[in-house]
């Protein structure tokens, strides 16, 4: 075998001009081995490749997953490249990438990422060293078209000369350039992220810049800080104002307006979509993801500073629209923002956030799973796209801030009792119906029906404390069962008060 056996590839690869045009499908990266590796060291191989996957959110073995065939021990790459032509027809793999290791030593020296159709689509084949535990995320960075193989191999090429640690000259202030000006922001990137965009955040004067990072970054005890996709861009000082909304308008106005200027100074930044922490206590208050007005992005590689700055303050008087969400790395970044980012999802519409969302409380079901029932409540849930779920189930454990988990035994007084309290838990959800509930109580509810509920409370979620919520008066509570199917357009009309044509019990259920 080849001391290089990148250089044992083909120049060029049948045409992929088939699968460019199928819809596109993410299959796992096939991964192979070159060299002798128990079953162990492959599987432990495998998780590392995708381990980066993993963290934001994957299920293992959708990302890489070893090949049927993945020992070519002793024999050249071009015998990996000809059997995954083959593979690829199939269907079950990613065919114009694939990942091997040449090296015992893998965790060193890296893994060989292989493309058959490089960024010209003319078939070139091409590859290159990059960290196996970068390698699963790459791959579908580039399927979803987050970036591009050259991007890829400038951002991620590991070279053997400086694999053990040493870094090369090119590799010296990896993640800054010199004469970088400080009020253009912090220090530009030479290399992309995996996610394809660094997000930037823009944070309250009063908060700790690494705490921010520690807290939104995926993955972050398994990162090195110029691993990080979360950049703090600048920390904003409210104007003096008795008035939370004006301040707020305020640090989205500052933050919109230095956007321009911080893109031009890092090409890889999100161009769409910002993070405003606008608040000292964000566990509190959440944070602002931020859809920023159409503007020419472009041009931030090569206006002036000053037309950018005229930029940001055009961007900054136009309606910026903003939704307010949980100040978490899971529930709040990548549930919601990056999703957007990815192009997974829409910028929820003003219809959707008007729909009322209802707080489903599940007990007496015999261990079934958390959501049992919600295809019959919500028969339309499965055309919904990602944000626009009309249910909420409540959990047996809630994460309390500072605290460990608060782990709850449902049945109907509690649901009656913790339903304030589990309404502020889930404040961020536009929407959110804090007077109406649904208990699925048993597991046939098919045939038995579900209690939609009504407590009455002055349904304020705000600064409130939750032992303030839970020891609330338990008055104004009425129930009423109803057909599974039927239980989700009732509440709908009830809530509105459109209540003719239904029976004298649900009329006064409503009333």
């Amino acid at each position: 075998m080849s001391d290089n056996p990148e250089l044992s590839l083909p120049a060029k690869a049948p045409s992929m001009a088939r699968y460019h045009n199928e819809p596109m499908t993410l299959h796992p990266a096939a991964l192979y081995t070159l060299v002798d590796l128990d079953n162990a060291e492959l599987e432990y191989l495998e998780r590392e490749c995708e381990s980066g996957c993993v963290a934001t959110g994957s299920e293992p073995g959708t990302s890489v997953r070893l090949a049927p065939r993945s020992r070519f021990v002793g024999q050249s790459l071009r015998a990996v490249f000809d059997y995954h032509l083959e593979l690829g027809p199939q269907n079950t793999f990613e065919p114009r990438y694939f990942i091997v290791t040449s090296e015992k030593d893998w965790q060193t020296k890296g893994v060989i990422l292989v493309t058959l159709d490089d960024d010209e689509l003319d078939c070139n084949v091409d590859s290159f060293r990059i960290k196996a535990a970068d390698a699963g995320l790459s791959v579908v960075n580039l399927q979803i078209g987050n970036t591009s193989w050259g991007e890829e191999k400038d951002g991620y090429e590991l070279h053997l000369s400086n694999a053990d640690g040493d870094k090369d000259d090119d590799n010296d202030n990896d993640n800054e350039d010199e004469g970088d000006d400080d009020d253009d922001g912090p220090p530009r990137p030479r290399k992309n992220v995996p996610l394809g965009y660094y997000v930037p955040i823009y944070i309250h004067s009063s908060l700790s810049e690494d705490k921010v990072i520690a807290d939104l970054e995926p993955a972050f005890k398994y990162k090195s800080p110029e691993e990080y996709a979360c950049r703090i861009q600048a920390k904003l000082t409210p104007a003096p104002s008795t008035s939370n909304t004006v301040s707020t308008q305020d640090l989205i106005q500052q933050a919109v307006s230095l956007h321009p200027l911080r893109c031009a100074k890092n090409r890889y930044l999100q161009k769409e979509y910002i993070i405003v922490i606008d608040t000292e206590d964000p566990n509190e208050n959440g944070m602002l993801m931020i859809k920023l007005p159409p503007w020419d992005a472009n041009r931030s590689g090569t206006t002036e500073k000053a037309d950018l700055r005229r930029i940001g303050e055009e961007l900054a008087l136009a309606t910026t629209q903003h939704i307010r969400i949980p100040y978490s790395c899971y529930e709040g970044l990548q549930t919601r923002l990056l999703i957007l980012a990815n192009g997974d999802a829409d910028w929820p519409s003003e219809d959707v956030r008007v729909q009322p969302v209802f707080v489903v409380f599940q007990y007496n079901t015999h261990h079934k799973e958390l959501g049992f029932g919600a295809s019959l409540i919500d028969t339309g849930a499965a055309k919904r796209k990602s944000g626009e779920d009309r249910l909420v189930y409540a959990p047996e454990a809630v994460k309390r801030v500072g605290e460990g988990l608060d782990l709850i035994t449902w049945n109907y007084d509690e649901a009656v009792r913790r339903f304030p309290w589990f309404c502020r838990e889930k404040r961020f959800v536009e929407g959110l119906d804090t007077t109406y509930f649904i208990c699925v109580d048993g597991d046939d509810v098919a045939k038995t029906g579900v209690l939609l509920v009504l407590r009455k409370w002055d349904g304020s979620l705000w600064g409130r404390t939750r032992d303030e919520l839970l020891g609330l008066p338990v008055d104004g509570v009425k129930d009423e069962r109803v057909p599974i199917k039927e239980a989700l357009a009732l509440l709908e009309k009830g809530r509105k008060g459109e209540i003719n044509g239904m029976s004298e019990s649900l009329r006064d259920f409503f009333s």
